[in-house]
């Protein structure tokens, strides 16, 4: 009995220590799960969803950077994480215009509240925000519309052959920012017609709304600004038909950046490197692709190419840079027309 005493009293020791070091490796890996976390805000749209599919496709954990994307859904005020494994359930309410409806500004917000450390954001966003003296770095150029990737369509029984016809009707934008109420604006003026006199005009118009032909029916709704995806829908379904593509102003205008705020930059720079060439290397796989087997679905999700009607869906630049001239650009139409109150150096 004595020398089983001794025994176990000797061994002891030895499982202390086995089960320390186990715990050690286990707050190790928890913490270094930690350092390479990076929360990423993410709207779900056509000129950022190179991320969303790096992100399922496991770009981002071949890279090394734990990234965690977080969006919400429309008229909901709670993010949520987005599960990679989940990405062909999302199906349904990606066609619904449900599924990532988080506007750039509220992105930039919970950025700023420190719920997020980036996030995918447009141009007037982007803009809107370093404007008000945000501390947001744009470290990378997403999506562009190099052809129209928008157009004005017109409800299906509203016959317009020619500007004049256009006086007294109602025309809507979406809910993306102060960038397309801008267009819709300038499509107007070049077409010889005063927006604040001529028509009557809606602004931020919700997506389930803008695709719902009931809705514009019953509101009297001749027609708008539509994206490229919510267009072609419409006009496919015989609701509405293609009036003039976006070719009244540089269409690369309408783009979206990948922005963190600058305290993580500063802190993490070995993140943000890895967040943006896992990014690029997604790009790449893409490009080497034939066409023939480039995904054309039309899904959100999932596309890589797409045309309709002398439009086409957002292009993604390799490498991927910030283009100053083009923030520029947009920064004079936003000053232009009272959405911020200075231009800035950017």
């Amino acid at each position: 009995m004595k020398i089983k005493m001794k025994y176990f009293t000797a061994i002891i020791p030895i499982i202390l220590i086995f089960f320390s070091l186990i715990s050690c490796d286990n707050q190790n890996a928890i913490q270094k799960e930690n350092d390479t976390m990076v929360k990423i805000g993410y709207f779900h749209g056509g000129r950022v969803n190179k991320i969303y599919q790096a992100y399922i496709n496991g770009y981002f954990d071949r890279e090394g950077v734990n990234v965690k994307l977080y969006t919400k859904n429309l008229k909901d005020d709670e993010m949520f994480e987005l599960n990679k494994n989940e990405s062909n359930e999302k199906k349904d309410e990606v066609e619904e215009g449900q599924f990532g409806k988080i506007s750039g500004v509220e992105i930039v917000d919970r950025i700023i509240d420190g719920k997020l450390d980036g996030g995918t954001i447009g141009e007037s966003s982007f803009l809107y925000s370093i404007n008000n003296g945000l501390p947001i770095i744009a470290v990378a150029q997403l999506g562009y519309d190099s052809l129209p990737g928008k157009v004005i369509i017109i409800r299906k029984d509203v016959k317009i052959n020619s500007s004049n016809d256009l006086k007294g009707k109602t025309l809507i934008s979406r809910r993306a920012g102060p960038g397309d109420s801008i267009y819709l604006r300038e499509f107007l003026k070049d077409e010889g017609l005063d927006p604040d006199k001529d028509v009557t005009i809606i602004d931020g118009v919700n997506d389930d709304d803008y695709l719902n032909p009931e809705w514009l029916n019953e509101n009297n709704i001749d027609g708008g600004l539509y994206h490229l995806l919510g267009a072609r829908k419409l006009v496919l379904a015989n609701e509405a038909y293609v009036y003039r593509p976006m070719d009244w102003m540089n269409s690369q205008l309408s783009h979206a950046v990948l922005v963190f705020h600058e305290d993580y930059i500063r802190k993490h720079p070995e993140n943000v490197q890895l967040v943006v060439n896992a990014y690029m290397k997604k790009l790449i796989y893409e490009e080497s692709l034939p066409e023939e087997e480039k995904d054309k679905s039309w899904n959100k999700a999932f596309m890589m190419g797409g045309e309709f009607q002398e439009m086409e869906i957002p292009k993604y630049d390799l490498p991927p840079k910030v283009r100053i001239e083009l923030l520029q650009e947009m920064e004079d139409l936003l000053f232009e027309y009272g959405e911020i109150k200075k231009t800035v150096n950017i």
